[in-house]
């Protein structure tokens, strides 16, 4: 039997390791059997298959790949490395975060607001589309106070890009309606709208230079929540 054929190891610190980031450590208890037969990556016609199955991550030497019951896993930094994407781990929201506009970036939640718009919660767990969000700003379903609102930050003119996840919260009545719109230091930057039954979308925001950024949420009527999901603030 040779070197890549089935194995047994433990899961747990396996997949952490070697497939995300941290060094291999191996459990005492659950153990899997796995499949390190090689496969071949082909990146846009070019192949960038490693060499003898293996891949450096960070220092420590890891398969890269392996197949458990049918599925195919691969270090997401390979992944990453491959499609020339910069990666990093957010330790505080457990999250792994893909792609220059997240990399190097602040979260605009972290930072306290300039003014708090009505009723906006922030940093809560929101549903859109089946999945959950903890970091963001929710305008809540049932707002009868007001059908507007607004709420700011002070950057300083430190960030080039706002990048964010935006649509209707879950339980949100099916049609409704919602615009959100971003300011820089009073002046429209973008526009969109939250619609139930549309998918979320992503957008990415130019600040260059921006002061003040304000973002205005206005519903159709009280039955639409809107998120704005997981907001960061690059460079």
């Amino acid at each position: 039997m040779s070197k890549f054929s089935k194995m047994k190891y433990a899961v747990s610190g396996f997949m952490v390791g070697a497939v995300f980031f941290g060094s291999v450590a191996f459990a005492a208890t659950t153990k899997i059997e796995v499949s390190f037969d090689p496969v071949k990556f082909i990146i846009d016609k070019v192949d960038k298959t490693p060499v003898n199955n293996k891949f450096n991550n960070n220092g420590t030497t890891a398969p890269a790949s392996l197949m458990y019951q049918g599925t195919t896993y691969i270090p997401i930094r390979l992944v990453s490395d491959m499609f020339n994407k910069p990666i990093k781990w957010d330790g505080k929201t457990k999250s792994i975060l893909v792609g220059d506009s997240v990399a190097g970036g602040d979260y605009l939640t972290s930072k306290a607001p300039a003014k708090v718009g009505d009723r906006i919660q922030t940093n809560i767990e929101m549903t859109m589309n089946g999945q959950q969000y903890q970091n963001g700003l929710y305008f809540p379903v049932n707002t009868y106070q007001s059908k507007t609102t607004e709420q700011s930050y002070n950057l300083n003119a430190q960030y080039n890009y706002l990048s964010f996840t935006y649509g209707a919260i879950d339980h949100s009545d099916d049609g409704t309606s919602s615009s959100i719109t971003v300011f820089g230091d009073g002046k429209e930057l973008w526009t969109s709208n939250a619609v139930k039954g549309v998918p979320p979308q992503d957008a990415k925001v130019s600040i260059n230079g921006v002061l003040n950024l304000e973002i205005k949420i206005e519903t159709s009527n009280y039955r639409i929540g809107t998120v704005i999901a997981n907001p960061i603030l690059s460079k």
